[in-house]
């Protein structure tokens, strides 16, 4: 269960962020660890409040479970690695901790938070796969992840994140390669909320909550091309 914050708990958090997560993220949470030059992705900056990893909508800070999330799960195809070998108080210590190093999150201002809503989910299927597709076109997801989603289109390998670190398009046909996603409702979230700090934008404001699920549907079976269709650019 979360823990509430007080000056014992963010001394506890701030002994277990400096033993876990300083020596990438710096003691001062700016990335800059000793280890992070030898990082290919660059370890976030914390001073920020900027996540990727989020449930809330776009450009709003993460929730507490998300940093927990993060923190307990890691993130797949990164150096950062999961905690579940944390007690989970002590993970919440260091949720708590990490919130200090970044003055948004004590700005009411970034308040309320807007979680994601999943709504009705809508069940995969042919007719919803060739809906999705048509929105892959649509919407030029193409350009970046390329036609077919192997992460090679014309755009792929051009992109930096808000603070100048080169960013790496996701083969969306594969799923090591996949940061923050285990299942289709990951992928809505995503579709939902963007990626805070790098060019993948939110669209909860220019497609239907249906809409969203058919894209996702289509791009979680991307990983499966073989039982679907492929229709290139037909679409």
């Amino acid at each position: 269960m979360p823990l509430r914050s007080n000056q014992q708990i963010l001394a506890r958090g701030k002994v277990m962020y400096n033993t876990a997560c300083s020596p990438c993220h710096g003691t001062d949470g700016s990335g800059k660890g000793p280890l992070a030059a030898n990082l290919r992705t660059q370890p976030r900056d914390l001073t920020r409040g900027v996540y990727k990893n989020r449930s809330t909508a776009s450009g709003q800070l993460p929730t507490d479970y998300d940093l927990y999330h993060t923190i307990t799960g890691g993130i797949h195809n990164t150096a950062m690695p999961f905690f579940r070998n944390i007690a989970p108080d002590d993970r919440w210590a260091i949720v708590l901790y990490i919130k200090t190093l970044s003055a948004k999150f004590a700005d009411s201002n970034e308040y309320p938070l807007n979680i994601v809503d999943f709504g009705q989910s809508v069940p995969s299927s042919p007719q919803s796969l060739m809906n999705g597709r048509k929105i892959y076109i649509q919407m030029k997801c193409a350009e970046c992840h390329g036609t077919n989603g192997q992460g090679d289109g014309p755009a792929a390998g051009t992109h930096t994140d808000d603070f100048g670190n080169p960013i790496g398009t996701t083969d969306l046909t594969n799923f090591s390669e996949y940061k923050f996603c285990k299942n289709v409702q990951d992928v809505f979230r995503i579709f939902s909320t963007g990626l805070n700090g790098a060019p993948m934008p939110s669209y909860a404001g220019t497609l239907s909550e249906e809409d969203r699920w058919h894209l996702a549907n289509y791009v979680w079976a991307l990983q499966n091309t073989d039982q679907y269709f492929n229709n290139g650019d037909k679409d």
